[in-house]
């Protein structure tokens, strides 16, 4: 991966990071921690774990495909949710609601606006 592709990334998942924040303060990057996951975030106080895509264009069958192996990396009890971003749209979810797989904007699904992270600079 290029270096501008990780700084995106990068700048993604702290994005992602305080938009959680403003509902769960617990959230934390797991790299920070030292962990080596499958999953980018994670808050314990709900027992969910969380994945951050910002790619230029994604795919149903890549969605699925890192959806799972989040799900079989997830600790026990915990609900993964993939939190994605392509050019010019708004943040979304993709995630399975005990019957089939869903796609749903962040502010819907977490009832706070996505926000973009401010520098400590």
């Amino acid at each position: 991966m290029g270096n501008k592709a990780k700084q995106k990334g990068n700048s993604f998942e702290y994005d992602c990071q305080d938009s959680l924040e403003q509902a769960w303060s617990d959230v934390y990057r797991t790299c920070e921690r030292g962990f080596q996951l499958q999953y980018d975030l994670q808050i314990d106080s709900n027992k969910t774990i969380y994945e951050c895509k910002r790619w230029k264009a994604i795919g149903w069958n890549q969605l699925v495909k890192f959806y799972r192996k989040m799900r079989s990396k997830a600790p026990s009890g915990y609900t993964p949710y993939l939190l994605f971003k392509s050019n010019f749209q708004p943040c979304l979810v993709f995630y399975h609601d005990g019957e089939s797989f869903v796609i749903k904007r962040f502010d819907i699904v977490f009832k706070v606006p996505f926000i973009k992270h401010k520098p400590t600079r």
